[in-house]
């Protein structure tokens, strides 16, 4: 089943914005956007030989070997993430995390080098959408220009199964209204699960340059119910949940607790922001590789920042594997 969402607007010439786990443009900080200055394409051209007839009896030709993508390396600015680096580079977190196995991402800071695998080559453009995908419900996308000319884009999927979902994948598609280009980018999801009833959103980072005047689509690809006899996933029970949000509704902090019924060798966290008009304003995730015993509790602290609009209030969700 493919679900397909039209939406114009119209960029202002000027934004001031901020991304999750990135400083408000009133601090030092810049945001966190993958610049030409430095990260150089993703990927290098692949030369694809042209098969021709040969003639019986004559020699067979060499074929040049083919050129394969090459990983590139980014400097991570303060307060990033690996999820938030690997949403830009339209990666998930389990690449990005082993093509850097030396880095450790509970404790990121500004200046570690990050190798962006050549894996973002072949995932630029998504399979497309079977009819065995599980319906969902996207709601209205939203997108924000960024200080350097690229566009952040959300849009809230809600589980309105009975049922958990899995293998969630979708793509914004960005129509030019002048000259009718078209860009795509993955739709990241911040967890593996969609529980059921629970609703998340999903992110797409479109580098510079971003016409003034875009249509944004969004486009369910694939959904699949979590019928797993020995699933892979485990419910967190979230407690003592706390938000502090600063004066000026920029920035929030979040810190609680988790626990798990059975064993659970890691767990995910992730804290979404809203604004008065529940537009998702900041998502901040949280990984933790940890050994977390059946009916223990682990502590969690994280911090959302605010892509423009001032946070109302911040929802966690989590997810664990055994």
């Amino acid at each position: 089943m493919t679900i397909n969402k039209i939406f114009w607007i119209w960029l202002p010439a000027c934004a001031c914005v901020l991304l999750s786990g990135c400083q408000s443009v009133n601090q030092t900080q810049t945001a966190a956007v993958f610049g030409s200055e430095q990260l150089t394409p993703y990927f290098t051209a692949t030369l694809t030989p042209t098969a021709t007839a040969t003639p019986i009896n004559a020699p067979t030709a060499t074929l040049q070997p083919t050129l394969t993508p090459t990983a590139q390396i980014y400097i991570a600015k303060g307060n990033e993430t690996m999820w938030t680096i690997a949403a830009k580079a339209g990666l998930t977190l389990k690449e990005i995390l082993a093509a850097n196995p030396d880095v450790n991402p509970y404790s990121l800071t500004a200046g570690t080098k990050i190798v962006i695998p050549s894996s973002s080559a072949g995932s630029s453009t998504p399979s497309a959408a079977t009819s065995t995908a599980v319906p969902v419900i996207i709601h209205d996308p939203k997108c924000t220009p960024s200080l350097t000319g690229g566009l952040y884009c959300f849009a809230n999927v809600e589980n309105n199964q009975t049922f958990t979902v899995q293998n969630l994948s979708a793509q914004f598609i960005l129509t030019d209204l002048t000259g009718g280009e078209t860009k795509t980018e993955p739709a990241l999801l911040p967890l593996d699960h969609l529980t059921a009833g629970s609703t998340l959103p999903l992110f797409a980072y479109f580098p510079p340059t971003v016409s003034s005047s875009t249509g944004v689509q969004i486009q369910l690809l694939t959904a699949y119910p979590d019928s797993s006899t020995e699933s892979k996933y485990l419910a967190l029970t979230l407690a003592n949940t706390k938000t502090d949000i600063s004066t000026d509704g920029l920035s929030a902090a979040v810190s609680g607790s988790v626990s798990a019924a059975s064993a659970a060798s890691r767990f995910w966290l992730v804290a979404v922001a809203y604004d008065a008009e529940e537009n998702v304003v900041a998502v901040r995730q949280f990984d933790k590789k940890a050994t977390l015993a059946a009916g223990a509790s682990a502590d969690y602290s994280l911090y959302d920042y605010s892509i423009g609009g001032k946070i109302t209030h911040v929802a966690v969700f989590g997810e664990a594997t055994p």
